[in-house]
């Protein structure tokens, strides 16, 4: 039944608990439209089933709302305002007006000076950045709010902020100004060789429409020249009732939320006429063309595409099935590329297909190949050629029944988890589907619709509409970006491009991958000794083998398990101080399957069940972990055991490793980012050499033997600690965990002690910056300055430092980006940690035009004098612990937070302890609990400056 309230005659009245009554009616069981008659929503006009919890409404001044409850987190709600307007209805000379009038909405409006409104979200619990948004593209803009508690209040605080964004912005000439930089700032810092490589790409692709030209960041000269007067002509024009969508999903009932947003915005009127809704006009079809982009810093790849005029099609039951046949070669595609890339002699880096129709300027098939730059010739042909064996041979059954098992399971844990979904990603997903002109529907509806066709899906089917999407082929698209230097860039791909058709092409022989390997590990283990910690309620479980077993069940994540293998002393345990080997062994570990399956096999056994294994190396163990849900837990468990009893330390992991470091180590000279992630943190550590990132030679040097000559060991004998949190009976675990990890022979209890590798130093401040250099735009620069800061050692000490970290990141944007306008995203950070005592830190950066760097150190030194000498406001603490607050109850919904709370609940007590002091902990700080820290930390003789200044 579909569920639609029209705000347009007398119906049913509903009064809000302000007493005020607006007149609200419900249609229930809306009827489709006839499809030629213009309807609200898409759902009107489809025979799609609309989800029945989303109630959709228009008000009758044209605004449009959805709202839905939703009790996942519980007393939580999510607020989502789109208007239909972007960069595509933009003047030449408004380039940039959509995106920076949504920067305007938080500078000031009728009723909330400049610089407020950020500042009353905090004090309400919202995090500006987390909590509070918007973006902008080049067909909406979208503001966000994520509300941490449902009390009329916030509704009415949230509601009147989002009216006064859509009606009633000052767009004060001296705001606007003030606010240029910002915007600028957020421009440079997208600007990088990638980037513009990227952008070239997407000029070439829609060359005949109006997207390249209707970039929503704008450009430099209308950024500067645009003044009030433009910006109020664009904010009449297009901020209207009659192009906004509300979202409201939350823990209320939906008549509250539908009345609430007629109180706030029913009498909300346009002013003046109403702006034209312009499109992105189309890219013309037409012949063979082919691109090239050269830049010294740059990734390769390259792309081979075709284009047709772009074809709507609404959103039905039979446009989706036929959608998810035509999907199917694609995806069977991307999986023999997968499966190539894994080879030890791939000559590529990655590739895949896909469609596209870049809004609605045309219809694309896109093939893409990433490579080393002396390979694109090869690359390009193995693409080539696969996608010619796929047009001429098509696929095997077997391919195609992987497809669908896995499509038929991600349908079904859909379903079960349906009932927990999580409050922001409903609003979003209400949101996206209005958006793109589509039907918002349950997935046990998706899962109905499956089950009407799937079985009639052949083969034949599928390679048809395969061809018929790849018709096109008889004019390709050729586009090559590289740093590489070709004389004749054209005449060479071409030539390329043709050699490879000259080589003929022969269906691929399917093989048998028998089943998977590690179904039996023994007798089953049992268990020693249980106990119960009531608070947290969670079980403590002791194997006779030692093995322990940390669980809790929960329920706000409906069908859900979380797991996580905590074994051997991680990275402490390396046989030296080097980050070569553990960035190998990250990459061997996740990559390098089991002794019997490589990773592409494992994919495919494990087809239609939702397991996954990941390897992690943390500080002080290693983790296996994963996720699933109850009917294939077992799967799931023999997963997890296999990557400790028999990681396969494959050939083709380090082969893939080695081309991934060939193609992006070259590219970290080219941004501020790419040489702070190679060399700050290396220097913040007084040369410790297992931070930053060393040279590419170090990097390639590592070996698989060393790998296994580290981790092997770990993994053989040292301690395990096994945590579940979800949606599972207990003795169901206690069962998979002993007949897999239980059956294991005794094991280690304790780590090793590692006095060597938990030393760590922080360098002597600097008045002069160090200075280091990037290749990359000469507008751009990086600054970053810490200060040495006290260890993670003490839980209280800790809330401090994170709530003093807040403070400082609110200075830091109320300063350096409104007061200065010098950066768009300022940011705080701050290192401590357990392990390494006696060592931390606080840090700020901040993303300059190279000029500013002088100035923006003496403003940051003003900014930790002052909080050295306690200069912080009441107002200042609580607009930075008020989201901490606000959000405490809704982290104890999350099986995230209980993973962290117990996973080593029988070997440290942090995490338990941590959870029984963080209510009074937060709820009795005071900011003179900060002033000491600051005074400790914010010393001038202590910073560590570092700038990053363009190459002179």
């Amino acid at each position: 039944m579909n569920r639609c309230i029209s705000i347009l005659g007398n119906l049913m009245t509903l009064r809000l608990i302000s007493a005020t009554a607006i007149t609200v009616f419900l249609l229930w069981g809306c009827a489709p439209k006839v499809a030629d008659t213009p309807v609200d929503f898409a759902h009107q006009a489809s025979d799609l089933q609309v989800d029945s919890a989303v109630v959709y409404g228009k008000l009758p001044n044209g605004l449009r709302f959805a709202v839905m409850h939703n009790d996942t987190p519980t007393k939580t709600a999510a607020l989502r305002v789109r208007i239909a307007t972007g960069s595509l209805n933009e003047t030449d000379a408004q380039r940039g007006i959509a995106h920076f009038l949504e920067h305007m909405a938080f500078n000031g409006s009728k009723n909330i000076p400049e610089g407020e409104m950020v500042k009353r979200l905090e004090r309400h619990g919202l995090s500006f950045g987390a909590d509070t948004n918007a973006y902008t593209s080049f067909d909406q803009t979208v503001y966000t709010l994520n509300l941490p508690d449902i009390t009329e209040e916030l509704f009415d605080e949230t509601l009147m902020i989002m009216r006064e964004t859509v009606e009633n912005l000052s767009l004060d000439q001296g705001a606007i100004d003030r606010e240029r930089g910002v915007v600028k700032s957020e421009k440079r810092r997208q600007d990088s060789p990638g980037a513009r490589a990227g952008l070239a790409g997407f000029e070439f692709m829609t060359e005949g429409s109006r997207l390249i030209d209707r970039l929503p960041i704008g450009t430099d000269e209308t950024l500067d020249s645009m003044n009030a007067d433009d910006f109020r002509a664009y904010y009449h024009a297009y901020y209207r009732p009659e192009n906004t969508f509300i979202v409201l999903v939350g823990d209320v009932e939906t008549g509250y939320a539908a009345a609430k947003i007629a109180e706030y915005f029913a009498d909300w009127q346009a002013v003046g006429e109403a702006g034209a809704q312009l499109d992105a006009g189309k890219t013309p079809v037409r012949g063979m063309d082919i691109g090239y982009f050269i830049d010294p810093e740059i990734q390769t790849s390259i792309s081979l595409a075709t284009l047709k005029p772009y074809t709507h099609f609404d959103d039905t039951v039979q446009n989706r099935k036929d959608g998810f046949i035509e999907g199917l070669g694609n995806r069977i595609l991307n999986r023999r590329f997968a499966t190539l890339a894994r080879k030890a002699d791939a000559v590529f880096i990655g590739a895949g297909v896909g469609s596209s129709s870049s809004y609605q300027t045309s219809d694309t098939m896109s093939l893409s190949v990433t490579s080393r730059p002396e390979n694109w010739r090869k690359a390009l042909a193995v693409g080539e050629q696969e996608l010619r064996k796929a047009l001429q041979y098509g696929f095997t059954q077997a391919e195609l029944d992987e497809q669908l098992a896995n499509s038929r399971k991600s349908m079904e844990v859909s379903i079960q988890t349906a009932d927990t979904r999580r409050t922001n990603g409903l609003a979003g997903g209400i949101l996206g589907r209005f958006a793109n002109e589509g039907v918002y529907t349950h997935p046990k509806t998706s899962l109905a619709r499956y089950d009407v066709y799937a079985d009639d899906i052949t083969i034949e089917d599928v390679w048809k509409r395969f061809k018929e999407q790849w018709s096109a082929l008889d004019a390709p698209i050729l586009y090559l970006k590289t740093s590489e230097i070709l004389d004749n860039p054209e005449d060479e791909i071409r030539k390329a491009y043709e050699a490879s058709l000259a080589v003929d092409v022969v269906a691929d022989e399917s093989k048998d991958l028998g089943v998977f390997a590690y179904t039996d590990f023994g007798t089953p283990g049992k268990v020693l000794s249980e106990r119960h910690i009531e608070d947290v309620d969670a079980y403590l479980i002791k194997f006779e083998n030692n093995v322990l077993l940390n669980f809790k069940k929960t329920d706000f994540a409906k069908d859900t398990i979380q797991i996580s293998v905590s074994v051997g002393d991680g990275r402490l345990s390396a046989p030296r101080k080097d980050f070569a080997l553990g960035s190998l062994a990250a990459s061997v570990m996740g990559a390098g399957g089991f002794e019997a399956h490589s990773n592409d096999d494992i994919s495919h056994l494990m087809a239609g069940k939702a397991v996954s294994a990941g390897f992690g190396l943390g500080t002080r163990a290693f983790t296996i972990s994963g996720a699933t849900v109850p009917s294939d837990l077992e799967a799931e468990f023999n997963l997890l055991m296999a990557q400790l009893i028999a990681p396969g330390y494959r050939p083709e992991s380090k082969a893939r490793y080695d081309k991934s470091v060939e193609s992006w180590y070259p590219t970290l000279d080219s941004t501020p980012g790419g040489v702070a992630s190679r060399d700050v943190g290396r220097l913040l550590h007084s040369g410790d050499p297992r931070y930053g990132i060393p040279g590419e030679a170090d990097l390639l040097n590592a070996s698989i033997a060393d790998v296994k000559a580290w981790i092997a060991p770990q993994l053989k004998d040292g301690q395990i600690e096994i945590v579940v949190v979800g949606d599972i009976d207990k003795d169901i675990i206690i069962k998979q965990i002993a007949r897999t990890f239980g059956a294991l022979p005794k094991r280690k209890l304790g780590h090793k002690s590692y006095p060597e590798m938990t030393k760590l130093f922080f360098p002597d401040g600097r008045a002069k910056p160090v200075t280091l250099s990037h290749s990359g735009d000469e507008n751009r620069a990086l600054l970053r300055v810490s200060w040495p800061a006290p260890d993670g050692t003490d839980v209280i000490r800790n809330r401090r430092l994170s709530i003093l970290r807040s403070l400082f990141s609110n200075r830091l944007t109320d300063i350096i980006r409104e007061d200065e306008a010098a950066a768009y995203s300022p940011s705080a950070g701050r290192s401590g940690s357990r392990i390494y005592k006696d060592y931390g830190y606080m840090s700020a950066s901040l993303g300059l035009e190279p000029e500013k760097v002088p100035a923006m150190i003496k403003k940051l030194d003003e900014i930790a004098a002052d909080f050295q000498t306690g200069n912080i406001s009441d107002d200042e603490f609580k607009r930075a612990i008020q989201p901490v607050l606000e959000n405490m109850d809704s982290t104890l919904e999350s099986n995230g937070y209980w993973m962290g709370v117990i996973g080593h609940a029988q070997t440290d007590s942090w995490g338990i302890d941590a959870f029984r002091t963080r209510e009074e902990t937060y709820q009795n700080m005071t900011l003179d609990d900060l002033k000491p820290l600051a005074a400790q930390i914010f010393r001038t003789e202590l910073a560590y400056r570092i700038q990053i200044l363009p190459q002179k």
